[in-house]
């Protein structure tokens, strides 16, 4: 959760504070590049991503491709798309926070396996339906569903880079078309799958339906953590204009802007 929330930021934000304002004038010599680089981060984290069998390594494969918006967004160079990418990094923090709460803290903890396979022959939609209600949310906003601050962050990404790589955009269409189906996959294999799974796993490791009563449920500090993230990526997805507006004053004051 450390890694994906805050950690991943830390190159995104050193590059905005320090880099792009020591080196303005080499920055907008290679933002084309710089745009390049993120379309085929988008691009090859979420078709990579499609092929994970491990819950967490999809989540972690999606954040690298998410990131690619990030790194878009700084590469336009202008306000909007700037904005865009600290929206960005702060709705990617909230949302992977919730992915790897549910599939690390909710589902590992209760069933000792990440394997996607395994998973689906638990139906776990129906044993936990907190934790099955808390990761539709998470993917919806994962993948841009409009109310949820995935949505806010990455219209207004790619409203900036329409107006600076035009053809980029096109072609990030793609990327989030392989976002959407791998976190379609992984959601219905996690929770709602047919409940007839053929991987073996090693006894004791996965709880059949049988087991559930003996395994603890969700706690109540699970429940907390879970909605804040939730309500935050909420009011962000439908007032984005609570964080836009602190945002943008500062990125307009930098000197790299075009």
């Amino acid at each position: 959760m450390l890694l994906a929330g805050i950690v991943m930021k830390l190159g995104s934000y050193g590059g905005l504070r320090v880099a792009m304002n020591l080196f303005p004038q080499g920055f907008q010599m290679w933002s084309k590049w710089i745009a390049v680089l993120a379309v085929i981060g988008i691009l090859y984290a979420a078709a990579v991503a499609l092929r994970q069998s491990d819950l967490k390594f999809v989540i972690g494969y999606s954040s690298v491709s998410h990131m690619g918006f990030v790194l878009l967004g700084l590469a336009t160079a202008n306000a909007l798309g700037v904005s865009g990418a600290v929206l960005q990094m702060f709705s990617h923090g909230v949302i992977a926070a919730l992915l790897f709460a549910v599939a690390g803290r909710m589902l590992y903890r209760r069933t000792h396996t990440r394997d996607l396979d395994a998973l689906s022959g638990i139906n776990l939609g129906r044993a936990l339906p907190f934790a099955a209600f808390t990761f539709v949310i998470a993917s919806a906003a994962s993948m841009g569903i409009p109310g949820l601050s995935g949505f806010a962050a990455e219209i207004t990404i790619l409203i900036g880079a329409w107006k600076a790589f035009p053809i980029a955009v096109w072609i990030t269409g793609i990327g989030m078309v392989l976002v959407a189906a791998f976190t379609l996959r992984a959601l219905k294999k996690s929770f709602f799958g047919d409940g007839t799974s053929s991987v073996r796993v090693q006894e004791g490791r996965v709880l059949v339906d049988s087991d559930w009563k003996e395994q603890p449920d969700i706690s109540a500090a699970e429940k907390w953590g879970a909605g804040l993230l939730m309500f935050a990526t909420l009011a962000v997805g439908l007032y984005p204009k609570l964080l836009l507006d602190r945002i943008q004053p500062a990125v307009e004051a930098m000197r790299f802007l075009k």
